[in-house]
């Protein structure tokens, strides 16, 4: 995803909804550092519950994907 020269600056790319059922919502970001789920991943879930007439997202677990650096953080909404 980075060049990597250093006149580049790295920009990860904004966490992606995967899944939305109107109870759960799942949200992909990239897992090269961490695994926790950043504040606008958790800002996105909040966004797509309210969206679906609840009034929060609760994190409930993160999986990740080695192969893909990839992590899918399962949010409940409540």
């Amino acid at each position: 995803l980075c060049a990597a020269l250093l006149t580049s600056a790295c920009v990860l790319p904004p966490p992606v909804v995967a899944d939305y059922n109107g109870d759960s919502v799942k949200v992909v970001t990239i897992a090269f550092d961490s695994t926790e789920p950043t504040p606008e991943a958790a800002a996105e879930a909040t966004r797509i519950c309210k969206a679906g007439g609840k009034s929060r997202a609760e994190y409930a677990s993160t999986r990740v994907n080695t192969n893909t650096a990839e992590a899918t953080h399962l949010y409940l909404c409540l």
